[in-house]
C-alpha cells in the first residue's frame, strides 16, 4: 500500500478551498464523503463542480444525525468548510470531535480564521485577494486594482489544508492523535507576497502597481508578430550570447551588460528589443529564446495551450464526463509521484464505509497519554532533514515550509553562482529581506560538486536524508552526479521532489522557466484583463503557488513512505500546475474558445466591484451575493427608491445595467475612508475589504490580535504562518542564513574539516554579474 487508499476524509464544502484539499486527497486515493453545505460568496459554478468534485460519493446529512456522528467517529480527515462556527453552532466544538475522535485531523477553514475582531466577517473571493494585499498588485497603475481571474485565494487555501493534512498524518503515525488546524484563507493568501511583506517590514519599501514592469529588464510580455511574447532575460548568465542576435549593438554597449545597467537604462533597452521583435512570430521567439538558454514563452490564450504539443506528449489534459452526463476537457494530476498514481476514477458512497472490527486501521494512535495528547509540542516535520537543492523562489519555498514546522533543512549552495535572491553585490549577499524571508529557519551549506571532497560531504548528507528538494531543468542533477538512479542508490528512502518548468518528459523538457514563463505558456495570464481586448495582466502569484504545490507533492511523498518505507521520485511541471489553477476554465475553452474576462465583475452576482475610496491610490472593494444584499446596498447608496427600481431587480438586471451601478457605487465610495466602509457594509452583511497594501497589513487589527507576524531578535519581523496547529510546532525560528554558515558543521560530521571551503567575496557568482 503506498497511496492514500485506508483514509477515510469526511469533506464539508461549499467553497473551492475545502473542495480542491478534498480533490488531492481523493485523487491520491483517499476514500472520500461530501456532505454538501451553503457558502454564500464562494459557490461553484458547473465546470467547478465538475472538476473539483469528480468521482466524489456524496450525502445530505443532518449534523445533528447519528449517521453524521458515525461518520465523525469513523473518519480519518476532517475538511470544514461549512464556515465560521456553523459546526460549533450545531453541536460540534473542536472538543466534542477530539472527545468523539481522538485520531481526527480537524482542518477549519475560514476567510479570517477563528479568532479575532474580524472572524466572523462576511467575505468573497474577490474581498480576501484585496485584503489579503495581492490585488494591490494587479493591474494598471493607470486605474483601479484588478482581480485575477483564477480563484487565488481558495486554491492557496486548499493546497495549505492539504499540505497541513499531511504534516497532521505524519506526526499522527510517530506519535499517536490528531491535530486541530486553524486555516485563514486570507493569511494562507498572504504567502503569496512574503517577499513584498518582509520588504517592507525590514526597510520600509512600498511597491507601486505598474502594469506589468518587473523590476529587472528585460522580464514580462512584449508584442511580436503574432501577438505577445514573453521575454525575459533570465536566466542572467545567457542573455549576452543572445543578445548579440538582436542586430541592435547598442545592447552589447558597456553600460547595458550587466542587469543592473540594463534596470538603470530600462526605456533604451526596450526600445532596441522591440523591433527585432515585431517582426517575428510567438512560436519563433518561444524556442529561439529557449535555444539561447532563455526563459522565453508565448503568451497563449486557453484553446492554444489545449493544443500545446508538450500537454499532448505528457497526456496532460483528458475529456471527463461529469454527474451532470456532459463530457469536458480538463487537466489530470497536478503532478507526477512515481508509486502513487493519480485516479480520476468514480466512486460511490459505498466507498467511504465505516471499518469493520477485522479491518485494520491505519497507523493513527489513541490520541491521548504521554505521546498522543494536544500538549505535544514536536513539530510536525521534526527530526527529518531536507536538502534544498533550489533556487530564485518556487522551491525555496516549498523548503521553507518544512523549516517552519520543524524540518532541519540545509540550504546548499554553489559560490560561483549565487541564488538570485541573495542579490546583486557581494558585499550584501547576506542582507537581503527577501532572501531572509524565502530562507528563514534554514542552514547554509556552501559546496562546489566538481571537487570530490564537497561531494563526499554531500554523499553523508543524502544518506541521512529524507526528502530533496530541486527545480533545476531536467538533467542538471544529473550531470552533476545526482540523478534519480544515483540518488536512490545511496538512500532508497529519500523522496526527491524535481520541479521544473515543464516537466521532466516532452518536447520541452528541457526549457527553462519562471513565473512569467509559466503565467504565459499555461493560458493563465490571458484570462486577467480589465475588458475584453484590452491587455492581459500578470497575477504574479505563480511562483509560491508552484512552491506550494511542491512542498505538497513532497508531504505525498513522505507519508507514503511510513506505509512502506520505501522513498520515490515525484516530477512537478509548473505549467501543469499554473494550468491546473485555473483548470475549469478550459472546459469552457474546448466548448466555446476564449473565456472572455470579467475585469472585477462576477459572472453571476451584481453588483462587485472595486471602488475609489478617500485617499491616494485607495480602495473599496464589495461583493453583493443575495437580494437581501443588494437591498441593504441599496439602502447605503440611496435609499427606498434605489432599492425599487426595476433595473435593479434582480442578479441578471443588475448584471445587465453594472455600468451604472459601478458608478452609483463609486459616487458613494469616493469620498469615503475605505477600512470605515468596509465596516459599514460587514455590519449590513455584505463581503467587503480596503484593497490593502503592505503597509495596512503591518498594522492590520485582525492579524495584531491573532499575533500572525513573527517577532525575531534585533527587532525583526517576518511574515507569519499559513495555518495553525493546536499542537504546535509551527514557527518561525530564525531568519535566512548567511552564506556558509553552517559549513563547519557539515563538514566535519562528514569527516572532511581540512575541506572548508573558503568564501573569497572576488570570486562569488552574483544575480545581475555578467556571463
Amino acid at each position: 500500500m503506498s497511496d492514500l487508499s485506508h483514509l477515510q476524509v469526511l469533506e464539508l464544502s461549499g467553497h473551492l478551498a475545502a473542495a480542491a484539499c478534498g480533490q488531492l486527497l481523493q485523487g491520491f486515493g483517499a476514500r472520500l464523503l461530501r456532505v454538501p453545505v451553503s457558502a454564500p460568496g464562494f459557490e461553484l459554478d458547473a465546470d467547478e463542480d465538475a472538476f473539483y468534485h469528480q468521482g466524489k460519493a456524496k450525502a445530505v446529512l443532518a449534523y445533528e444525525s447519528a449517521e453524521f456522528a458515525q461518520r465523525l467517529a469513523q473518519a480519518d480527515v476532517l475538511l470544514d468548510g461549512a464556515g465560521h462556527g456553523v459546526l460549533a453552532a450545531a453541536g460540534w466544538s473542536a472538543e466534542r470531535l477530539r472527545a468523539l475522535n481522538p485520531g481526527l485531523v480537524l482542518v477549519q477553514i475560514t476567510p479570517h480564521g477563528q479568532a479575532g475582531p474580524l472572524a466572523a466577517a462576511p467575505a468573497s473571493d474577490l474581498t480576501l485577494y484585496a485584503a489579503s494585499g495581492l490585488m494591490r498588485s494587479t493591474g494598471s497603475g493607470e486605474r483601479e486594482p484588478l482581480n485575477a481571474r483564477p480563484r487565488i485565494v481558495e486554491l492557496t487555501g486548499g493546497m495549505n489544508a492539504f499540505f497541513a493534512v499531511m504534516a497532521a498524518l505524519l506526526r499522527r503515525t510517530r506519535e499517536g492523535g490528531g491535530d486541530c488546524i486553524d486555516l485563514a484563507l486570507r493569511e494562507s493568501a498572504m504567502e503569496n507576497i512574503e517577499v513584498a511583506l518582509a520588504e517592507y517590514l525590514a526597510n520600509g519599501k512600498i511597491a507601486r502597481r505598474n502594469g506589468d514592469q518587473h523590476a529587472m529588464v528585460p522580464w514580462r510580455t512584449y508584442p511580436c508578430a503574432d501577438g505577445e511574447i514573453a521575454a525575459l532575460g533570465g536566466p542572467i548568465r545567457h542573455w549576452l550570447k543572445a543578445a548579440a542576435q538582436f542586430e541592435a549593438p547598442a545592447l552589447l554597449s558597456e553600460k547595458l551588460a550587466d542587469m543592473g545597467g540594463r534596470i538603470a537604462h530600462r526605456a533604451e533597452t526596450e526600445a532596441l528589443l522591440k523591433p527585432w521583435l515585431a517582426t517575428r512570430s510567438r512560436e519563433q521567439l518561444f524556442h529561439w529564446g529557449q535555444q539561447q538558454g532563455l526563459a522565453w514563452a508565448p503568451l497563449r490564450s486557453l484553446p492554444e495551450a489545449l493544443a500545446d504539443p508538450q500537454h499532448a506528449a505528457r497526456g496532460y489534459f483528458h475529456e471527463r464526463v461529469g454527474a451532470d452526463g456532459q463530457s469536458r476537457r480538463l487537466p489530470s494530476a497536478p503532478f507526477r509521484p512515481e508509486r502513487c498514481a493519480w485516479s480520476e476514477r468514480s466512486r460511490g458512497a459505498e466507498s467511504w464505509s465505516t471499518r469493520s472490527t477485522t479491518e485494520p486501521l491505519p497507523p493513527r494512535g489513541g490520541g491521548v497519554g504521554e505521546r498522543g495528547d494536544f500538549d505535544s509540542q514536536a513539530a510536525p516535520f521534526a527530526g527529518l532533514r531536507v536538502l534544498d537543492f533550489s533556487h530564485d523562489w518556487a522551491g525555496p519555498h516549498a523548503a521553507r515550509l518544512y523549516a517552519d514546522y520543524g524540518a532541519e533543512v540545509i540550504k546548499i549552495e554553489y559560490p560561483r553562482r549565487l541564488d538570485g535572491m541573495r542579490g546583486g553585490y557581494p558585499d550584501k549577499i547576506n542582507a537581503h529581506p527577501r532572501f531572509w524571508q524565502l530562507h528563514r529557519g534554514k542552514r547554509s551549506l556552501t559546496l562546489d560538486l566538481k571537487l570530490e571532497a564537497h561531494r563526499a560531504v554531500l554523499d553523508a548528507l543524502v544518506r541521512d536524508a529524507d526528502l530533496l528538494i530541486e527545480n533545476s531543468r531536467p538533467g542538471v542533477m544529473a550531470r552533476k552526479g545526482y540523478g534519480p538512479e544515483r540518488l536512490r542508490a545511496l538512500n532508497p528512502r529519500l523522496v526527491t521532489v524535481a520541479l521544473s518548468a515543464f516537466g521532466a518528459s516532452g518536447p520541452y523538457a528541457s526549457y527553462a522557466g519562471y513565473g512569467g514563463t509559466l503565467e504565459a505558456a499555461s493560458g493563465l495570464q490571458s484570462l486577467t484583463a480589465y475588458a475584453e481586448g484590452g491587455p492581459a495582466y500578470r497575477v504574479r502569484e505563480m511562483d509560491v503557488m508552484n512552491g506550494l504545490m511542491g512542498a505538497c507533492a513532497a508531504a505525498l511523498g513522505l507519508y507514503c513512505r511510513t506505509l512502506d518505507g520505501q522513498g520515490q521520485w515525484i516530477d512537478v511541471s509548473e505549467c501543469e500546475t499554473t494550468a491546473w489553477f485555473v483548470a475549469p476554465l478550459f472546459a469552457e475553452a474546448a466548448r466555446h474558445g476564449q473565456p472572455p474576462p470579467l475585469g472585477n465583475h462576477h459572472p453571476q452576482w451584481a453588483p462587485q466591484g472595486c471602488y475609489p475610496a478617500a485617499g491616494e491610490d485607495q480602495w473599496l472593494t464589495l461583493s453583493v451575493r443575495s437580494e437581501a444584499e443588494w437591498q441593504a446596498l441599496a439602502r447605503r447608496l440611496g435609499g427606498a427608491g434605489l432599492a425599487s427600481d426595476p433595473r435593479y431587480a434582480s442578479a441578471e438586471r443588475r448584471r445587465q445595467n453594472h455600468a451604472e451601478l459601478d458608478a452609483r457605487i463609486a459616487d458613494w465610495s469616493r469620498g469615503r475612508n475605505a477600512g470605515e466602509s468596509a465596516a459599514l457594509l460587514n455590519a449590513d452583511g455584505i463581503a467587503a475589504a480596503p484593497v490593502a497594501s503592505v503597509a495596512d497589513l503591518a498594522s492590520d487589527p485582525q492579524l495584531q490580535a491573532r499575533g500572525w507576524f513573527a517577532e525575531l531578535d534585533a527587532g525583526l519581523r517576518l511574515p507569519g504562518l499559513p495555518f495553525r496547529l493546536a499542537r504546535g510546532g509551527g514557527a518561525v525560528r530564525s531568519r535566512g542564513p548567511d552564506l556558509g554558515e553552517a559549513n563547519a558543521h557539515y563538514y566535519r560530521a562528514a569527516g572532511q574539516e581540512a575541506a572548508l571551503p573558503s568564501l573569497n567575496p572576488a570570486q562569488l557568482g552574483t544575480a545581475y554579474a555578467r556571463d
